[in-house]
């Protein structure tokens, strides 16, 4: 039996997904074509745009859009570089790009990509899952200081490998006191389904979410553009084109997930009460499990707030990448970190970020659940892991 606990990577489809999926399939027009079958697409999209906007608190009332993407990582990428691009720049160091310490890679290469074409990167330090604020402070006065201007701020919400949760209001009402004009973007790839929030009370002027982690299929994303970023035209299309999606990203919309991220995110809205009461049950359960492991060496990872479903251990001198070879070996799915980085040979930078050593990375998995979880996974991961430990751990070979 197949024990999944991996829902930071990706998630199982819920019902309403499936259901959603089944009845977009037949509606094959184009969304963009002028016939009945095109105009029966084009409802099915705005209906599931809206659906979208209203499970993120940010309905068309609000003003703003909200543009379908093929991932959060499309998403996150035309945020940080489509605010770069949107006008014409120096490129001579005076424009400057904040980013936390440990951000999700899409949003890390898009501003090292800034930075090779001539703004100027800072990272903000996320030791013990909290960003530093009096260094973000000190930051924004160098810049200041130096005749400088921050054209973008981005922050994830809720860290992918920690579960740390970051003050991102309180960061960007930083950044605008000093910086008005900055773009301010949160990854909320992570949040979304897990706390509650709305892009206007977390201050941030773009947003991004992701299809398939919240129990909808993978290759749809969304990115929230506020009313004020819409209108200063802060963001630049990545991709030029037919002009889809009111100009911001062109290509052909993917209708069957658009329609089944949809129908997730209203499903996550209606049942938030009650998948978090769920999450909360299945993290005491695991808490408690890896507590008594503690003694064979077991620690968790505490960020300073954290959400209850992401929860990232160290092992006792076990390499992360053989510990997960026996799991997977008893039907046990979890990861060592993020799944974007599965493959790279780099520590990963979250961790790092967290204040942990080489020797800790090396040895770290993350478990994360979701409301589709029971208390019987946990048990058999926690059973499977103090086996894990007893045959693995230095010493205990055989």
């Amino acid at each position: 039996m197949i024990r999944y606990l991996d829902n930071a990577a990706s998630t199982e489809l819920c019902e309403e997904a499936k259901e959603a999926i089944l009845g977009a399939v037949g509606v094959y027009g184009n969304p963009s074509s002028t016939h009945r079958m095109g105009a029966e697409a084009k409802r099915l999209l705005e209906s599931s745009r809206e659906t979208v906007r209203d499970a993120l608190g940010a309905g068309s009332g609000q003003g703003g859009a909200l543009v379908f993407t093929a991932s959060g990582t499309e998403a996150n990428c035309t945020a940080v570089l489509g605010s770069f691009r949107a006008k014409k720049r120096k490129r001579d160091g005076s424009e400057w790009i904040l980013i936390g310490d440990g951000e999700h890679p899409s949003v890390e290469k898009s501003a090292e990509t800034l930075e090779a074409e001539g703004c100027r990167l800072v990272r903000i330090p996320t030791a013990g899952g909290e960003l530093d604020i009096g260094f973000l402070d000190r930051t924004l006065g160098e810049c200041e200081k130096a005749g400088g201007t921050v054209v973008c701020a981005a922050f994830m919400l809720v860290n992918n490998e920690t579960g740390a949760i970051y003050d991102v209001r309180r960061a960007f009402s930083a950044v605008k006191a000093k910086f008005p004009d900055a773009v301010a973007h949160c990854d909320a790839v992570q949040g979304f389904g897990r706390i509650r929030f709305t892009p206007s009370a977390l201050g941030a002027d773009t947003l991004s979410v992701s299809a398939h982690k919240i129990h909808a299929p993978r290759g749809a994303g969304a990115l929230y553009i506020g009313p004020t970023a819409l209108k200063r035209k802060n963001i630049a299309p990545l991709i030029p084109g037919g002009g889809q999606e009111s100009g911001l990203r062109s290509g052909t919309e993917n209708l069957i997930s658009t329609a089944a991220f949809a129908a997730a995110a209203r499903a996550a809205s209606a049942n938030f009460d009650a998948n978090r009461e769920i999450a909360a049950r299945l993290r005491r359960r695991l808490s408690d499990g890896l507590y008594e492991l503690s003694a064979a060496g077991v620690s968790v990872k505490k960020p300073a707030r954290a959400v209850d479903d992401i929860v990232n251990i160290t092992l006792p001198g076990i390499r992360s990448e053989t510990m997960l070879n026996f799991l997977s070996g008893e039907g046990i799915c979890v990861s060592a970190g993020s799944a974007c980085s599965a493959y790279s040979k780099k520590k990963s930078s979250a961790l790092t970020a967290f204040g942990c050593t080489d020797g800790e990375i090396d040895s770290s998995i993350r478990v994360s659940t979701s409301h589709l979880n029971k208390e019987d996974d946990i048990d058999a991961f926690l059973d499977a892991l103090s086996r894990g430990i007893a045959r693995l751990a230095r010493g205990g070979r055989r």
